[in-house]
Order: C-alpha cells, then sequence, then structure tokens
C-alpha cells in the first residue's frame, strides 16, 4: 500500500473519485486511511511545521531602527573579514538618516533600500537575530571627529548560502 512505503511522517496525496466527492485527500501514513487531512489541514500543518523565522520587510527594519535609535538610519549589507580571516555577512547601520540635509535618498528610495535588506535577511534566516540584536544594541551610528563608525551587527549565515550569493 502507498501509505506503507511512504517515509514515516510524511503525507500521500490519494486522488478521491467522483464517487466520494471529487476531492484530494491527504493520508498520514501513521494513522493509515482513517487518517484523511483535507487540504486546508494539509496547508495549516506544513506551515507550522516550518522551522524558519517569520520574514522581515522594510517597514519592521525601519521601525526596529526608529525605535533603537530614534532616527530612521540607513541600513546595508556589508561582507568582510571578521577578527580571525573568516568572510562574514554584517547588516551595517549607517550614520546617515533620512530627514538629514546631505542623505543622498528620497523616501521612497529609502523604503526601497529597507525593503531589499529586509528581503536579504529573511532569505538567509536572520529576521529573528535581527529583531533580538537592534533593540539590545550598545552602540550607535555616528559621525564625529574620529570619523564616520557604522553599527555592525553580525549575521548568522550558513556557509553553503553566503557562497551561493556571493
Amino acid at each position: 500500500e502507498k501509505a506503507g512505503r511512504a517515509k514515516r511522517g510524511a503525507l500521500v496525496a490519494r486522488r478521491v473519485y467522483p464517487t466520494d466527492g471529487g476531492r484530494d485527500e491527504f493520508l498520514s501514513p501513521d494513522e493509515g486511511d482513517g487518517g484523511n487531512q483535507s487540504k486546508e489541514d494539509l496547508i495549516k500543518s506544513l506551515n507550522a511545521s516550518l522551522d524558519g523565522p517569520e520574514p522581515m520587510d522594510g517597514e519592521e527594519l525601519k521601525e526596529l531602527i526608529a525605535a533603537r535609535w530614534g532616527r530612521l538610519y540607513d541600513t546595508r549589507i556589508c561582507r568582510r573579514r571578521d577578527g580571525l580571516g573568516k568572510m562574514r555577512l554584517y547588516l551595517q547601520v549607517m550614520w546617515k538618516y533620512l530627514g538629514q540635509r546631505s542623505f543622498p535618498m528620497t523616501e521612497e528610495r529609502y523604503d526601497e533600500q529597507l525593503g531589499a535588506v529586509a528581503e536579504l535577511v529573511s532569505e538567509w534566516g536572520c529576521a529573528d537575530q535581527i529583531r533580538k540584536e537592534i533593540p539590545e544594541c550598545g552602540k550607535n551610528p555616528v559621525l564625529d571627529t574620529t570619523g564616520a563608525n557604522a553599527v555592525m551587527i553580525a549575521l548568522d549565515v550558513q556557509d553553503a548560502m553566503m557562497e551561493e550569493f556571493f
């Protein structure tokens, strides 16, 4: 039987013929034929089983930055070597901010930039890390007599994922 051959924990789709109402049912091998699930139930269980963090969007990143530093600072993704010589990715919170006379972007372009950064952070599985680290960050982006200093947040990106992008 199909359900018996399936990998443990996997669901097996079975077409239910018109005499049975013509809908798809999903069988859990653990439950045998008595474990029918509707398509909606399957979608819910699959979504619940996804182990990645909730994706971040540009608006959420904007709110995190404004809540932590009180200004809408620019953000970038930076690739550089850490102190041990290992290539790492960082979220940089730059010293320039929206509303500053010398800020090079319009508000629309700024929102696009934040959206792009948030999308990459989400794709790399680092959204929850950023949600945690920005509010806890002890540094401030600053331009002073020593120069411009961005806040650097090291992203926990797997090597294979980094190789795919760079």
